[in-house]
């Protein structure tokens, strides 16, 4: 009885050797995209935490079913040892544009030659130092998300909190939009709060200059609008398009804008903000727990930014404003205890050494109001 050859490629066999033709015209993972091309970055051990991923985690995923199990099978993998290799043609994409690559396809093991992410990715984040080297944040999370390896919650944030250090929150905005090839989205709570708290830090770095914060305030508005895109919108809660916190940060970052241009709410901005903000207020979380220091940490971050917004939106719409009396009630009843509560508790028992970011956050925004 005759039987099947072990292993078949669609129509081709490897008993024949045959000559593989380019990637971009075979059948292929084309719903994938260009594979990830990286330029060279400050440093060597980036440039070869990079080029690992590339080789061992994304260029699998760009291959069909078949070509993996030449690569990963070990009753395979004698195919691709021998003195006629198999190559493929690929289409690349890297910041300077797209094009194509030949690649050689060797033996891989799971286990022994792919790095996991939680770590390597806290060691590239410790890697990026330039610029130049920021850029290539977009492709490597693109090919993170194409291998199907999803970014965790608490990584995202890490990455936004280190870009908004480095003056990168564009890079952040960014891929955001492009959440559809990066996976980054905003439907959770917490990366929506860094990434808002990331707008600011772009005022602080600038010194709140009129500049600097009107380019804070169309970060904000930008991450805004796109958590009102489906693509960024989820089942989980709290929902953070009605989180007080972070249409709160929003808010208070446009009305400092308007501050700064001389008071006028240009395109009703300050009190759209202001009431969305104003709407949810039955969502506030302002609890604060006595007995340490991190819960303080915590509602000082969330709700001095909002304090000091709604100061900027109340001196901009005008206290006896319909919006500016809401505003007030809601400072005065809720928003300056916490805040206050929050500071004494850290002041009393927060860590000696060390400032911690909470506190950081409340200096910093006092300047905002000078």
């Amino acid at each position: 009885m005759a039987t099947r050859p072990a292993f078949s490629l669609r129509s081709t066999t490897l008993h024949h050797r045959p000559t593989y033709r380019p990637f971009s015209t075979t059948p292929t993972n084309r719903k994938n995209g260009p594979l990830p091309t990286f330029p060279p970055t400050s440093s060597p051990p980036l440039d070869a935490l990079l080029s690992t991923f590339r080789t061992n985690i994304f260029l699998p995923s760009h291959l069909l079913r078949a070509q993996r199990a030449l690569i990963y099978r070990p009753s395979q993998q004698h195919h691709l040892t021998g003195d006629d290799p198999i190559t493929l043609t690929l289409p690349t994409a890297s910041p300077l544009g797209r094009s194509t690559e030949p690649f050689t396809l060797t033996p891989l093991n799971h286990l022994r030659d792919e790095p996991a992410t939680t770590p390597a990715f806290h060691t590239l984040l410790s890697l990026l130092r330039t610029p130049t080297d920021w850029h290539v944040l977009p492709l490597f999370l693109a090919g993170l998300h194409t291998a199907g390896r999803a970014l965790a919650p608490a990584l995202a944030e890490k990455m936004i909190r280190r870009a908004a250090a480095a003056g990168q929150m564009g890079i952040v905005g960014e891929c955001a939009r492009m959440v559809a090839r990066t996976g980054v989205r905003l439907d959770l709570v917490g990366v929506a709060r860094e990434a808002l708290w990331g707008a600011v830090q772009t005022a602080v770095r600038a010194g709140w200059s009129a500049e600097g914060t009107a380019a804070a305030a169309r970060q904000a508005e930008g991450l805004l609008v796109l958590m009102e895109e489906p693509a960024h919108v989820g089942a989980q809660k709290p929902d953070p398009r009605r989180a007080p916190e972070v249409l709160g940060v929003g808010m208070g970052l446009v009305a400092l804008r308007a501050r700064s241009g001389g008071e006028r709410d240009v395109g009703g901005k300050v009190e759209k903000w202001a009431r969305r903000m104003l709407d949810c207020w039955g969502g506030a979380e302002l609890g604060v727990r006595e007995g340490g220091w991190w819960d303080a940490n915590r509602a000082l971050m969330w709700w001095a930014p909002v304090e000091v917004g709604m100061r900027a939106a109340m001196g901009v719409l005008g206290e006896q404003s319909e919006v500016g009396k809401r505003l007030g009630v809601v400072l005065r009843a809720d928003v300056e205890p916490v805040v206050r509560k929050a500071k004494g508790i850290l002041e009393r028992d927060g860590p000696k050494k060390g400032r911690r970011r909470g506190m950081v956050m409340y200096e910093e925004l006092q300047k905002a109001l000078m």
